[in-house]
């Protein structure tokens, strides 16, 4: 008899190892630990509750969703994906928990978990009713960001990127829109999100959305003469995830030969591996500075930039005259980051030590004592039943796959094989799991 846990992937690049290193947590309390993507994890819940069910937000179109999960008799915690640390003030994050949350989806949750104190103090503010589901642990991505563990974890991916790109290596963060097009699937996915009111909303969002892809202009420009006036440099393109791979190819197509699209695996090891980060608005901005990195801030002057908050770390460079004298500087410039991590502290609880993975497993103990026992055989059957299902769907062509509106790529590329769970838990020297397929992107974890 045991507990179950179910963590849910919805970006791969971003949650897999974290949620794995979650799993790791979960199993040292002896726990069933179910993990994959959304379809097999709602498999998962159908069969096998109760237990736990993690999930990467509370969004106000989610409360279905909640009392869906929760009439199974699971308990229901979350930790917002999305943000908790980069808005500017109070009042700009008091805005985003409109959007991301209601009060009736805070009632039916168990538990809320906050990245720092700054979030902490604002999700208790704005529901002060339910301020003891609030608990402030710091995040499992963040426990992932110190250098014993990447060195661990991300072994495969940091032998990777020094066969290909050596170590001389700037990597270039990207988090704007490319296209009129992708303007356009902007704004059609944030009439659903901000509910625009009247047409002044609307017009303030459009003025917005024109602002980010003219800067993305500036952005292009700007890769293009330092790529060419550094040319030992490998600069490395990151696009955001909502951004289009597709348009960045076409962009870096005709670039120098030294900016490298490579898109592989997430972002910290890539991190981990450059001499310097440069950015824009971007969260990666803390993430950069919590790894203890060189970070470049680009802000050219003109633009409105709708996340400030990431813009005030790191040197900052208003055009790329001053990127390249960053660049070539034979200063020590660890001091700088030094600075900055003082500043970042309120935002981040487990930034300088990795415990917000075990934090949380401890606050869901107090609260989930139900044990419940699996049979193998019977998860083995259904997996098999859906594996024959799955096929017998492509052979005739049965069943359409919805494009993602905001994600013009998949969210989980090439899935999530056995072989990368089993890799994880081999890195941290935890060779006792069993891992059973529960379908094709989802598995079952237990202790031998």
């Amino acid at each position: 008899m045991k507990k179950i846990i179910f963590l849910q992937i919805e970006i791969k690049s971003r949650e897999l190892k974290p949620k794995l290193y979650l799993a790791y947590q979960a199993l040292k309390k002896d726990y069933y630990c179910f993990i994959g993507d959304k379809a097999g994890i709602f498999r998962s819940v159908k069969y096998f509750s109760p237990g736990v069910y993690f999930y990467k937000s509370i969004n106000f179109p989610d409360t279905d969703h909640i009392k869906k999960i929760k009439k199974l008799k699971n308990i229901y915690v979350a930790q917002d994906e999305e943000s908790g640390f980069t808005h500017s003030s109070k009042k700009d994050l008091q805005k985003y928990i409109t959007v991301r949350s209601s009060k009736i989806n805070v009632s039916l949750i168990d538990k809320f978990f906050n990245w720092g104190q700054f979030d902490f103090d604002e999700w208790k503010k704005r529901y002060k009713d339910y301020s003891y589901k609030f608990c402030l642990t710091g995040s499992p991505r963040v426990d992932l960001w110190s250098p014993n563990l990447i060195k661990k974890i991300y072994k495969k991916e940091n032998n990777h990127i020094l066969l290909n790109h050596g170590t001389n290596i700037v990597t270039i963060i990207s988090s704007n829109i490319t296209s009129k097009n992708d303007l356009n699937r902007y704004l059609k996915t944030d009439k659903i999100w901000f509910k625009f009111r009247n047409k002044k909303e609307k017009d303030n969002r459009l003025k917005q959305l024109k602002s980010d892809l003219s800067f993305h202009y500036e952005f292009v420009k700007m890769i293009n003469q330092i790529s060419k006036e550094n040319p030992k440099i490998n600069f490395i393109v990151r696009p955001h995830p909502g951004e289009s791979v597709k348009d960045w190819k076409k962009i870096t197509k005709k670039m120098s030969s030294n900016v490298i699209l490579d898109n592989n695996f997430d972002i910290t090891p890539w991190l981990y591996n450059s001499k310097f980060v440069i950015q824009s608005s971007s969260s990666v901005a803390l993430q950069t500075l919590i790894m203890k990195k060189n970070l470049i801030t680009y802000k050219p002057d003109g633009f409105n930039y709708n996340r400030n908050y990431p813009n005030k770390f790191g040197f900052i460079a208003k055009d790329s005259n001053k990127i390249n004298s960053i660049l070539r500087s034979k200063v020590k410039l660890s001091h700088k980051v030094k600075k900055d991590i003082l500043l970042i502290k309120k935002r981040i609880t487990n930034h300088d030590q990795s415990i917000a993975a075990k934090e949380m497993m401890m606050e869901i103990s107090k609260i989930h004592r139900n044990k419940e026992k699996i049979n193998l055989i019977t998860l083995s059957f259904l997996s098999f039943l859906y594996f024959i299902k799955v096929n017998l769907l492509k052979i005739f062509k049965i069943k359409k796959i919805k494009k993602n509106v905001f994600f013009p790529q998949s969210k989980i590329p090439n899935g999530i094989s056995k072989k990368e769970v089993s890799n994880f838990f081999h890195a941290i020297d935890s060779n006792s799991i069993n891992i059973k397929r529960f379908g094709p992107d989802c598995f079952l974890l237990f202790k031998k």
